[in-house]
């Protein structure tokens, strides 16, 4: 019964997923053996009435949220080493290596080629606030004859994992303008084990029925590529002593597999202005920004079935600032925040079924509470608190080390995560 189980359930998910999220996961097509299709998320959840939900879309909730995550996770910055500034005419360098996550307003200089390398590892732990570990999801599936019904309760255990490496070039055009390529590569992990499984067979003549355990079942998938490279360019619209202003366009290309959630499939358009203040060794900053996303399959609009929407995006912040303790050591921290307009979101919700029992039991009827989630749609930021430590070791040699902590549990949330880098300056 279970092999039977779970063949209903990846009927349901991928007829639904097909249905709403213009992705055709039947054997055979293309998508059938990507991640997005991989893992049976279900989305004909059972809404109480004895009747099935056709487009819930529980599935396209967990693919919306990856691909915006996935597409908008924090990159290293490509600032170099020390800063050379005028004060009244005279030459001073400021030995502030600079922010680590985030930009701050001086661009690397004419003619100079910035290169860097980071590597992280995001786990992901929760969804919009429900534990990754117990996720519960109920649903129906109806027998190929039309004679019986299955009601099926369980927690799913997902498993998320992304193992992310960037490689940033950045070469000034001039001394005021910088262009930048971002080629992240990743590895993604991902996974789904049923837990704490009971089935309900009712007749959907009769409504007689029986409930009984259900072993787990385990569904991995693993993918590896290129994702969305970015395209950047900054330019310092005013440099005074010891301040300076740019402005700064990134645009994200949909070159990643979003199939395989290593991309979001969708454009990109990100403009900043930042704001940076250099004393002798401490140096704040402040950065503004918008995120535009255009559509994507990994987003279906659910009311108009054939058609997509924008992956969410909104305002940024960034507040923070570097301290040089010592000539080649800088300490960096950052407060920093990310808007997601309208999003698709998951909210725990309940059921009931009643079944009759057969004759002679102890009671004419069972009534069971189906726990499972639900789709809704909400904005909510994302906050972040980075830190971190740079090293140069060598003249615009420099070695970075930082952790990056979610502060609130909204979106898909992570464990503490670890960045590690080098970056040189020619």
């Amino acid at each position: 019964m279970t092999k039977r189980t779970l063949q209903l359930l990846l009927l349901v998910s991928l007829s639904s997923l097909g249905a709403v999220g213009q992705i055709n996961c039947s054997n055979g097509a293309p998508a059938a053996n990507k991640l997005v299709c991989q893992i049976p998320f279900s989305t004909g959840i059972f809404n109480g009435n004895g009747s099935t939900a056709q487009t819930t879309g529980i599935a396209t909730v967990f693919n919306s949220a990856i691909a915006t995550q996935v597409s908008q996770l924090p990159l290293a910055t490509s600032s170099s080493g020390t800063v050379v500034l005028y004060r009244n005419g005279v030459q001073e360098t400021i030995d502030n290596l600079g922010p680590i996550l985030t930009d701050r307003a001086r661009t690397v200089g004419r003619h100079q080629l910035f290169l860097s390398f980071t590597a992280s590892q995001f786990f992901f732990t929760d969804i919009d606030g429900i534990n990754l570990g117990k996720v519960p999801f109920s649903y129906k599936a109806i027998s190929s004859d039309n004679s019986s019904a299955i009601y099926t309760s369980e927690n799913l255990n997902i498993h998320f994992k992304i193992n992310q490496y960037v490689s940033i070039a950045t070469f000034g055009v001039t001394d005021k303008l910088d262009v930048s390529m971002i080629l992240p590569a990743e590895r993604v992990s991902i996974g789904s084990a049923t837990g704490d499984t009971t089935e309900y067979l009712v007749n959907i003549k009769s409504n007689m029925g029986s409930a009984f355990p259900v072993g787990p079942a385990y569904a991995p998938g693993i993918a590896s590529g290129i994702g969305d490279i970015t395209f950047a360019a900054k330019y310092n619209i005013k440099t005074l002593e010891h301040a300076a202003f740019s402005a700064g366009l990134n645009v994200r290309t949909p070159t990643g597999d979003d199939r395989n959630y290593l991309g979001s499939g969708a454009w990109g358009t990100n403009p900043y202005g930042v704001f940076s203040y250099y004393f002798s060794r401490l140096s704040p900053h402040v950065r503004l920004g918008y995120q535009w996303n255009s559509e994507t399959e990994l987003n279906p609009n659910l009311v108009r079935p054939g058609s997509n929407l924008a992956l969410p995006g909104g305002m940024q912040y960034d507040l923070g600032a570097d301290y040089a303790v010592i000539k080649h050591l800088t300490i960096a921290a950052d407060l920093m925040g990310d808007q997601y307009l309208n999003a698709a979101r998951l909210t725990p919700s309940t059921s009931s079924l009643t079944y009759d029992n057969p004759v002679g039991s102890s009671k004419p009827t069972t009534t069971v509470a189906l726990p499972s989630v639900t789709s809704v749609n909400s904005s909510y930021w994302i906050n972040d608190i980075s830190a971190g430590l740079k090293w140069e070791p060598y003249k615009t040699f420099i070695l970075s080390g930082n952790v990056l902590f979610q502060l609130n549990n909204v979106g898909m949330r992570a464990r503490p995560t670890p960045l590690l880098g080098i970056s040189y300056q020619f």
